[in-house]
């Protein structure tokens, strides 16, 4: 009586169907059914692009397809390349075997032969076989991920969507295989786009919305070649680290390559500050304008001195009747509150302010700024601006690594010892000696740590001093283009200097400039 074969063929990327792969399966099951006599091919089951190892066995379609064919009896042998095929999961795929042998199927591999179960060492090696497996798999992907990582640190281009205000271009490099290959450079026009995105949003206020569609408006394509940009599109590109020159792998960034970098890395940091803060979420820790579409300057920075609310601009339209009978339209930009306006009774104070008094007042108190900030030598204010604490951390390191250094001298010297001990070199007892390591272990884990933390002060140190320089830089900036900046920077910078406005009902302003603008102010005096 003829025996029914089926046959599985599985690769776990769609490159390897691309490369022939499924088809080389094929005819070594063909072949070997052709060396039985008394085997028939009845069925054929192809996994493409399915991973043996991520994917579990209840997700995986063909299984559970082969499956319920073993339990209609439709076929007596499931037959393979290797037995790989089947999966790679050592917790899951030796009991897939078993299953299918206690049910009546008789399991094959074209390489390894038929899997038994007639004694424990059977089910031993069956286990060992894809455990081995499992391990191959991981070893494959710390290989690739190896890889990876190692393209990325020296700047290589590893496929895929290339990012927006980058091309592909043939530089002379080439593969293993001596075939030229392309690397990423700066596409001249699509980098223009890109940084007047990140101007538009730390320099305007923009939000990623208007900035979409503000794209949109002027027919500029997308990396995909439509015309339409998304706000989520916007975000995309003003979160990829390759602007600041890193290229990224998951988590990993690489080093920066100045030969990519489009954008600082202060002003990368900004501009994501400042998306992040628009959120709903994060208004008490906002600092850019609450709407960059308003026409008051003081937009989200202004708050009633009576109930505490925020105040919104409005535009203040009255018509009265004239002793002749004729009528005559009044109308002025005013700010007012939010409680107010929504219900009477909960705030007690005006129901309107003239926004050109409160805002001529705020106007003159930052050109005050302005005029101390550029009176005082630059040079010696952005030294100011750096980190008081740098010195001192340095000290502290030094005495830390010399701790360190003394801890790691003091464990190898008792290491060294115990094994001249157990060699017989030295008198001392092997147990005392045991003794004292977890405590010198202990010292040297203390050391490691304390260096380590000095590091990571010093690191942010660093990152808080260039943040100052650029604030500070960014503020000698706005001092020159104040006056004749555009409604929507002078909003920015408004809400980048100012965290509150308080008005009363007599006018009377109580401004609350920001912590690093305290800190220019007070260096400048």
């Amino acid at each position: 009586m003829m025996k029914r074969v089926l046959c599985l063929y599985r690769v776990s990327t769609i490159g390897q169907v691309d490369h022939d792969d499924i088809p080389m399966q094929r005819i070594a099951c063909r072949e070997f059914i052709a060396q039985h006599p008394d085997w028939e091919l009845v069925d054929e089951v192809s996994e493409k692009g399915v991973s043996g190892y991520k994917t579990k066995t209840a997700d995986r379609d063909a299984l559970a397809q082969i499956k319920a064919k073993a339990l209609a009896k439709k076929f007596d042998i499931l037959l393979v390349f290797m037995f790989d095929r089947i999966g790679r999961r050592d917790d899951e795929t030796p009991f897939v075997v078993q299953w299918f042998v206690e049910n009546g199927i008789e399991v094959w591999s074209t390489k390894e032969g038929e899997q038994r179960f007639d004694t424990h060492v059977d089910k031993l090696l069956n286990y060992i076989r894809f455990w081995q497996a499992s391990g191959e798999s991981e070893k494959t992907s710390l290989r690739i991920r190896t890889k990876h990582l190692q393209m990325i640190q020296e700047g290589l281009y590893r496929g895929g969507l290339v990012p927006y205000g980058y091309r592909l271009e043939h530089q002379g490099r080439v593969n293993k295989k001596n075939q030229p290959v392309r690397d990423l450079v700066i596409d001249e026009k699509e980098s223009l786009i890109v940084q007047e995105v990140f101007h538009k949003i730390t320099s305007d206020g923009w939000g990623t919305n208007r900035i979409a569609n503000w794209l949109n408006a002027r027919g500029i394509p997308t990396k995909h070649g439509d015309s339409f940009w998304r706000g989520t599109s916007v975000r995309a590109v003003i979160r990829n680290p390759i602007y600041t020159g890193r290229i990224r792998f998951g988590d990993d960034l690489s080093e920066p390559f100045e030969h990519l970098r489009l954008i600082d890395d202060a002003l990368f940091e900004q501009c994501d500050r400042l998306v992040r803060e628009k959120a709903p979420r994060m208004s008490s820790k906002r600092t850019s304008a609450l709407r960059s579409t308003s026409r008051g300057l003081l937009t989200g920075v202004l708050y009633c001195g009576t109930c505490g609310e925020r105040m919104c601009f409005n535009h203040n339209r009255t018509i009265h009747s004239l002793a002749d009978g004729t009528k005559k339209c009044y109308e002025r930009d005013v700010y007012r509150c939010y409680r107010k306006i929504s219900d009477r009774k909960g705030c007690t104070g005006r129901s309107t302010y003239s926004v050109e008094r409160i805002e001529g007042d705020v106007l003159d108190a930052i050109r005050t700024f302005f005029e101390r900030i550029k009176s005082a030598p630059t040079q010696v204010m952005l030294h100011s601006a750096g980190s008081r604490a740098k010195t001192i951390n340095e000290e502290a390191l030094a005495r830390a690594e010399a701790a360190l250094k003394k801890a790691q001298s003091e464990m190898t010297a008792l290491e060294e010892e115990a094994v001249k001990a157990l060699t017989g070199e030295s008198k001392m007892d092997v147990t005392f000696i045991n003794t004292l390591i977890p405590k010198r272990r202990a010292n040297l884990e203390k050391a490691m740590a304390e260096v380590e933390s000095i590091r990571t002060e010093i690191e942010n140190e660093a990152k808080t001093d260039a943040m100052h320089k650029r604030e500070l830089q960014m503020i000698l900036t706005w001092a020159e283009t104040f006056e004749t900046a555009p409604l929507d920077t002078k909003r920015t910078i408004i809400s980048a200097m100012i965290e509150r406005i308080i008005v009363n009902n007599d006018y009377s302003l109580d401004i609350q400039f920001r912590m690093s603008m305290n800190q220019f102010m007070g260096k400048a005096a």
